[in-house]
């Protein structure tokens, strides 16, 4: 092996290069070999991804141990040809590197890794891989409601990450705040609606609460930040003629869709229950037949689900 790397040290500039082209193409083909072939003999999909991403990385530190070892004889002249040669690199790839920069900010300041939901730019989903130029994400939402996946694979350069906020939903606290609307006619029993909405609440939440709780003490370590209430709440406000509960609770990041229906789902039941003392509002329109002024009609908001016709 050292009578080969000799060999290959004092051969002239241009068989240097030729040297240089096989080498990279050899260890290249070696690590992608590796890649396809030592990830399968772990069982776990996040073993395997982390093996597969140390086997890129030491491809790509052999490859420049390889090309410092053949042309470190010529390095020192040739110093001031390749800090302009870099110069000009540097101005024509200034979006490469910045994407690598961007690289190495997620890696030291642990922005995201494979398994994050995130947000980046206007673009959501779960990160599938990060790369040394991009960032991999199995899209969320678009077209499809809810945090369903799109289906599609979206790939977003690293340097995104130096330019603007990114979104982070599973990092350190794993659970969201989010919210359901609930409407009832202004002759609904108010107490029996936030009685109901807040048990219904409290109900299916329970198995998150404590880990929530948990989970923010963590946060604590880390952050200087209060105490935010965990327990479900449910604040009223009259709109348009009507009684507007807003229920607001902290769910897996990944249930928030199934939280709803769970939650909705329930609330009908109740209500349906109430005999008679919730009744559901919404907007509709309430349509007015003046008789002093034939064909007059007039459009008002309703708080009722049906609209009201005078005669």
């Amino acid at each position: 092996m050292n009578d080969l790397l000799r060999r290959a040290v004092s051969l002239s500039l241009f068989w240097k290069c030729v040297a240089a082209v096989v080498g990279i193409l050899l260890i290249q083909g070696t690590f992608r070999l590796l890649e396809q072939t030592l990830p399968r003999r772990f069982g776990k999909a996040d073993a395997r991804y982390r093996v597969r991403k140390f086997l890129v990385f030491c491809g790509y530190v052999t490859i420049l141990l390889f090309i410092f070892m053949l042309f470190e004889d010529r390095l020192g002249r040739l110093s001031f040809a390749i800090g302009v040669a870099g110069a000009g690199v540097a101005v024509a790839l200034q979006d490469v590197l910045a994407s690598i920069a961007g690289a190495f900010s997620i890696g030291f300041s642990k922005l995201y890794a494979a398994g994050d939901r995130v947000q980046i730019g206007d673009t959501r989903g779960d990160v599938i891989d990060v790369g040394l130029l991009r960032t991999t994400l199995m899209e969320i939402g678009n077209w499809v409601g809810g945090d369903l996946y799109s289906g599609r694979i979206v790939r977003i350069p690293n340097s995104m990450v130096l330019k603007g906020s990114i979104f982070n939903y599973s990092q350190a606290f794993g659970f969201i705040w989010d919210e359901i609307k609930v409407l009832f006619t202004t002759t609904s029993d108010c107490r029996l609606a936030r009685e109901i909405l807040l048990r219904v609440a409290k109900e299916a939440i329970g198995e998150y609460l404590v880990e929530a709780q948990i989970s923010w003490k963590t946060v604590g370590d880390y952050y200087r930040s209060a105490n935010p209430a965990l327990e479900p709440t449910v604040a009223l406000v009259v709109n348009a003629g009507a009684l507007e509960f807003t229920v607001q609770y902290v769910v897996d990041y990944t249930k928030r869709s199934a939280m709803k229906n769970q939650l909705f789902t329930k609330i009908v039941e109740e209500v349906a229950s109430s005999n008679g003392r919730l009744q559901w509002a919404s907007s509709g329109v309430t349509v007015i037949n003046q008789a002093a002024t034939p064909g007059a009609i007039e459009a008002h908001p309703s708080s009722s689900i049906h609209s009201a016709v005078r005669t």
